[in-house]
């Protein structure tokens, strides 16, 4: 559980009743969300969630909380399958210029496994400190990336932007490598 604190001077919206509505929904909102994510993007959705409630709580009318709350974990579990979506639509098409790269090769010899490893760490040594360290984190440690944002102290899309370009300039020192393999 985590807990916000206001700041400043009073409000129409107590930081006790904040805490008393986290304490009575978070389980709820967790299950719910868990019940459509894997875990980690569960704890992920369950805590924007509440951010955003916390955000928004001196606008919220009728004070149905519990009705926003679940329907705010909606929307944001469909913005996250739809994101996704996108995802995967990108790395299929970047698949397909790979293999779009590759049937160009006619005489493409089978690199061995020496090879790969040797390419993989010209690959990664090209990249620099803060790349190389959210290289680790996304995919030797596979945190999530709401862990990864803790750590960085940074925003989802500062995140998403930052993962985008290493993948790039990963993808590209790919093609270079297998252009340059002939």
């Amino acid at each position: 559980m985590f807990l916000f604190l206001t700041i400043g001077g009073r409000n129409d919206f107590s930081t006790e009743e904040f805490n008393n509505i986290c304490e009575k929904y978070y389980f709820d909102i967790y299950k719910y969300c868990a019940a459509r994510l894997d875990k980690s993007n569960a704890e992920d959705i369950t805590h924007d969630v509440f951010f955003l409630f916390y955000k928004k709580r001196k606008i919220i009318e009728n004070k149905n909380y519990k009705s926003w709350l679940y329907e705010t974990a909606n929307n944001l579990i469909k913005d996250f399958y739809k994101k996704q979506k996108r995802k995967i639509e990108n790395e299929m098409y970047i698949n397909e210029s790979i293999t779009e790269i590759l049937s160009y090769e006619q005489n493409f010899e089978l690199i061995n496994d020496y090879e790969i490893e040797q390419y993989k760490n010209e690959i990664l040594a090209t990249l620099s400190d803060q790349e190389r360290h959210l290289y680790n984190m996304n995919y030797i440690e596979k945190l999530s990336h709401y862990q990864i944002r803790e750590k960085l102290s940074i925003n989802e899309k500062t995140l998403e932007k930052r993962l985008y370009r290493l993948k790039q300039k990963i993808i590209i020192g790919i093609n270079n490598k297998l252009n340059n393999h002939k």
